[in-house]
């Protein structure tokens, strides 16, 4: 404990070094606000239905203060629900909850938080940010969550129909996190602040490696630990969870001006949940939250010409879901579970601000219930609108 206070007192005490120096560099402040906007939405045609879906439509703003070589940084993002219905098929407009919570389709909230930090950047020293924000995780597992409205089901970044916040992978809460580039090389560390009576003094950390090794080429990997109670473990009352969740993820990318090219294989332990489903002996259906370890594979590439573009995928995650069962031998998930989706589609640019497109998931797998997944077919619009104001303050007396 004193090693820690000792540590977060040297980088507080290093800040205002750092900060002295820059007053004395320059006698103004550089002033940036990047106010953001992007309508999403799109006819989804699944099961012999059609339904008119939001795309994760969101409003945001980014925003810097810099004095010399140092910058505050603050960002703030929400989700709009343009069409209040009940659900989309895009995983990133998962919700926040907590680890363990199962996630149903009620997303009929008109705006949810996304994300929301602040932060101050050192340039060669790095970059410190503090709040809701992109995991180190998602630096290398969004090398194949690029498709439109489909992917991303395989990397164990939102995991159990949540953000990935309270676990870590995603939209991380309450993180501390530190990235820097060192040549060829991006390095980010992260720990997880959420206060949690867990007998922990942190709530999770990670690391994320990333080395150009051509212009082109860049391989990726990383690693998060959520830190759950050792009780909670040890109590038995979770079926499946047998040790701290953690996840691994490595990817490659190429990626030149015309054709990109991604590549990623992740493995969790203990790390994602689901809603089982069974029989109890006297008959009762009982519906317990079930956790498992598992595997999958992505795929991404595109090809643009132009203002049309091209892209086609693949997403497949393997549950290891056979040695689960309750006191009385009872397996509340399907051997069966698993995501299998080809995905593949099409974006047309006609000019600035507008990009239509369309998509479709032919999808092989079924859900921990047995259900099989439902193929998909999108077709949309995204509008967006962006603008940067500067401002510089002379702050000479």
């Amino acid at each position: 404990m004193n090693r820690i206070i000792l540590l977060i007192n040297a980088v507080a005490l290093f800040f205002i070094i750092q900060f002295a120096n820059a007053q004395s560099i320059k006698d103004s402040i550089e002033i940036n606000v990047n106010p953001y906007a992007s309508f999403r939405g799109n006819l989804t045609a699944y099961k012999n239905e059609i339904e008119l879906q939001d795309n994760v439509s969101r409003l945001g703003i980014n925003g810097s203060i810099k004095k010399g070589k140092i910058s505050f940084l603050a960002a703030a993002e929400v989700h709009l629900n343009l069409f209040q219905g009940q659900g989309t098929f895009n995983v990133d407009n998962n919700r926040n909850a907590d680890f363990l919570e199962i996630q149903t389709i009620d997303n009929q909230q008109t705006i949810t938080n996304r994300l929301g930090y602040i932060g101050i950047d050192m340039e060669k020293y790095g970059t410190f940010t503090f709040g809701k924000q992109w995991s180190v995780y998602y630096d290398v597992s969004s090398y194949t969550n690029q498709f439109t409205v489909f992917g991303g089901r395989a990397s164990a970044t939102y995991i159990g129909g949540t953000d990935g916040g309270e676990n870590g992978t995603g939209r991380v809460n309450q993180a501390a996190i530190y990235r820097n580039k060192f040549g060829p090389f991006y390095l980010g560390a992260q720990v997880q602040l959420l206060g949690f009576n867990n007998n922990k003094f942190v709530d999770g950390y990670g690391f994320s490696g990333q080395l150009d090794i051509t212009k082109e080429l860049t391989l990726g990997a990383a690693y998060n630990k959520a830190l759950v109670s050792d009780s909670l473990i040890s109590s038995g009352k979770i079926l499946g969870l047998h040790g701290q969740p953690s996840y691994f993820t490595t990817a490659i990318r190429y990626q030149d001006n015309k054709f990109t090219l991604s590549i990623l294989g992740a493995i969790e332990k203990n790390g994602d949940f689901a809603q089982g489903s069974y029989r109890s002996l006297t008959q009762t259906m009982q519906t317990p939250t079930v956790v498992f370890n598992a595997k999958g594979l992505e795929i991404f590439s595109n090809y643009t010409f132009h203002k049309f573009s091209i892209h086609a995928g693949y997403n497949l995650y393997v549950p290891d879901t056979k040695v689960i069962v309750d006191e009385n031998g009872q397996a509340p998930i399907s051997h069966n579970f698993k995501i299998n989706d080809i995905i593949f589609g099409a974006n047309y640019i006609p000019f600035n601000f507008i990009e239509i497109y369309a998509e479709q998931r032919l999808s092989y797998g079924r859900s921990a219930t047995d259900i099989k997944d439902p193929s998909v077919f999108a077709l949309g619009m995204i509008i967006d609108f962006s603008k940067t104001f500067k401002k510089t303050i002379s702050t000479k007396n």
